[in-house]
């Protein structure tokens, strides 16, 4: 029998020898899996002052709910002394009731620098990206892309997991959203609604087909297409009606112009590809640049590619570095260059730093409606504003332009030739119409020479004319006429301005007074007369007693009976005034007038008798060249005065909204 002391020196004895051998275990064990996190440093895109940015998207329709778009570009630097392999990676919200997100296939996104994707291995002191975008592998599409309803978390906290580390690697920042990226506001759509056909629209998605790859370049891209009502079918589709789509001729977006989102100067551009022929499929080989045709256009902080132009119709004056751009301005025709398979336009942002730092895109003055349930879309339907947001995640019809669908007013107006600055605007509201009027004149020294108001869904707009000039003059409103003529003869009797406008509208009920007085120093009458008869009889006896010449005209409603209001002044310039009972006859009579008498129109105003719309024109002698039209909806109009003023030099003096306001 051993004696006790020898046991337990034994047993003593025996641990010593195993603690090498337990310590070569534990060792082991805590290289193999560290309970620890990885010396890792993770940089994230879209950022903004050190807060990650979500784009606001738009919701589908109105009444339907708004999204965001999370999409995080990460750079990640392996700080550690060996490998590390990432086999995780994951986005939670602190603070907010919105699940943890687990990425799928992040091995297979990670893109180490210099070495092969697909192993999710980073090596010491090296940087790899990964983002969660759409990736198109040979065999699959991986989309990781985050949509949430809004609004937004409030915090975003990005989690990297690697083999071996109990702990995973973090870096958490606030969310913001990205709406302002000019510097000045969200950018206009690059189509514009004066280059769609009746009943045509701008098709895309917030979603895009591949975001290129880790590096994520295209995460917010759009493919851009226009679609109509095919007249068989029904339906909306992107062909002319009666084309098979064999044929870059056939689709409805081919050659229309494609505009600048914003005001900006020209990075780079390529033009000289051919167009494909061969459509459905992406050529082979992969073109070079595979944005064919296109600008690269700094706008802010940002810069867009604008890809798939037509070989030859980019502007020459524009394929210039550093030459400028205005928001609108045509830079090219759309068509189907470089990787494409069929006509549309192809549009991404970036940071303009360098970086190729990936920014969403906010657009304004554009309406939205889901295809899926509206299709066709008819004017009247949900359509949805968009202000500062992203297009929605479903495929949406686009209405460019600022007004509602259901309210493209038809639009009058008259251009004159002439050497002075000039500006025209629409306000929401007074209170904003008569700040920008004030504006003007303060800053640019530009003084009112026209007011027009229309309603849009039960909102009063404002559109303002001003021009340069050194007169002094004043704009106001009254409630009633008896209050706007003493308005107009106390501004004559202290102050010696002459009215030179006179406009009146109901709202709720309530008939309003519109009125424009400037200094002066001619002779002039302001008078309401309460038919036609007597108000031709009144225009008359003021040009033969008083050599006084009819300047404006306008008609309205009260209690059943039209009556006609006028505005005539001194001068020595032969003038016509006439009434049309349409529009093809009031056009030919202000022809006439110009080609056998050298009057040039300076004046026109609508009213509806009877639901027929009858036409007033005022035509004087000058030698001023002019320009009279009409557009279908605001929007057309407005590309019309800035063409004229672009190319001919001609400055907007009037405008008349074509509404059904009556009045009465």
């Amino acid at each position: 029998m051993w004696p006790l002391i020898n046991i337990s020196k034994g047993i003593q004895f025996f641990f010593q020898s195993l603690k090498p051998i337990i310590g070569g275990i534990f060792l082991i064990f805590s290289i193999v899996s560290c309970d620890r996190a990885p010396n890792l440093t993770i940089d994230v895109e879209p950022i903004e002052g050190g807060k990650a940015t979500y784009l606001p998207l738009a919701p589908k329709s109105a009444g339907e709910k708004a999204q965001v778009k999370i999409v995080l570009r990460l750079r990640i630097t392996n700080n550690e002394s060996n490998t590390v392999t990432v086999n995780d990676i994951d986005f939670a919200f602190p603070g907010s009731s919105v699940a943890t997100i687990d990425m799928k296939e992040e091995k297979r996104v990670l893109n180490p620098d210099n070495d092969d994707p697909g192993t999710g291995q980073i090596k010491s002191m090296q940087k790899a990206t990964w983002s969660n975008g759409r990736v198109v592998f040979d065999d699959t599409s991986i989309s990781n892309v985050v949509y949430l309803p809004a609004p937004a978390p409030k915090q975003i906290k990005v989690e990297v997991r690697c083999d071996g580390y109990t702990q995973p690697a973090t870096i958490t920042l606030d969310l913001i959203p990205y709406t302002n990226p000019t510097g000045e506001g969200a950018f206009i759509f690059p189509i514009s609604p004066a280059d769609l056909k009746n009943s045509e629209y701008a098709t895309t998605s917030a979603v895009h087909w591949a975001n290129g790859g880790a590096n994520g370049v295209q995460i917010f891209a759009h493919d851009i297409g226009v679609q109509g009502k095919d007249p068989d079918s029904g339906k909306m589709n992107g062909l002319l009606p009666g084309k098979s789509g064999d044929k870059n001729e056939d689709f409805r977006i081919w050659r229309k112009p494609l505009r600048a989102m914003a005001d900006g100067e020209v990075v780079d551009w390529f033009d000289g590809m051919d167009s494909n022929t061969v459509l459905g499929e992406f050529p082979d080989p992969t073109p070079n640049p595979v944005s064919g045709n296109s600008f690269l256009i700094k706008h802010g902080d940002v810069r867009v590619r604008y890809a798939h132009l037509i070989k030859g119709t980019l502007p020459k004056d524009l394929m210039v570095k550093g030459a400028k751009v205005k928001a609108g301005q045509k830079i090219g025709l759309i068509g189907n260059s470089g990787n494409s398979t069929n006509p549309h336009t192809h549009i991404h942002c970036l940071l303009h730093s360098g970086t190729r730092s990936l920014r969403g895109m906010p657009f304004k003055n554009a309406w939205v409606l889901e295809l899926a349930n509206h299709n066709p879309p008819a004017n009247n339907d949900p359509w949805q504003k968009v202000s500062a947001q992203g297009i929605p995640k479903e495929s949406v019809a686009i209405w460019p332009g600022s007004l509602w669908p259901g309210n493209l007013i038809p639009t009058a107006g008259i251009s004159r030739s002439g050497d002075w600055a000039n500006s025209y605007w629409i306000s929401p509201n007074r209170q904003s119409f008569e700040q920008k009027a004030q504006e003007l004149f303060d800053k640019q020294g530009r003084r009112l020479i026209h007011v027009a108001t229309f309603e849009e869904n039960g909102k009063r707009r404002w559109a303002g004319i001003s021009r340069a000039g050194n007169w002094a003059n004043s704009f106001w409103v009254s409630k009633s006429l008896s209050d706007f003529q003493k308005t107009a003869q106390d501004l004559f009797d202290n102050k010696g301005r002459r009215l030179i406008h006179a406009s009146t509208f109901v709202e709720n009920g309530q008939r309003f007074w519109v009125g424009i007085s400037r200094g002066g120093n001619w002779a002039s009458r302001f008078w309401v007369s309460p038919n036609f008869q007597s108000f031709k009889k009144k225009s008359q006896e003021l040009f033969d007693k008083d050599g006084l010449r009819l300047i404006w005209v306008e008609t309205f409603v009260e209690n059943g009976q039209r009556k006609w209001v006028g505005i005539s002044r001194s001068g020595n310039w032969a003038n016509s005034f006439w009434v049309s009972p349409d529009f093809q006859s009031f056009r030919q009579t202000s022809q006439d007038l110009f080609d056998n008498k050298g009057r040039r129109l300076v004046h026109v105003s609508t009213y509806l008798e009877n639901g027929k719309r009858k036409w007033i024109g005022i035509s004087r002698s000058g030698n001023w060249a002019n320009s009279f039209w009409v557009s279908p909806h605001l929007d057309h109009f407005n590309k019309t005065a800035q063409d004229l003023f672009d190319e001919k030099g001609r400055r907007l003096i009037g405008l008349e909204f074509l509404t059904n306001e009556s009045g009465e």
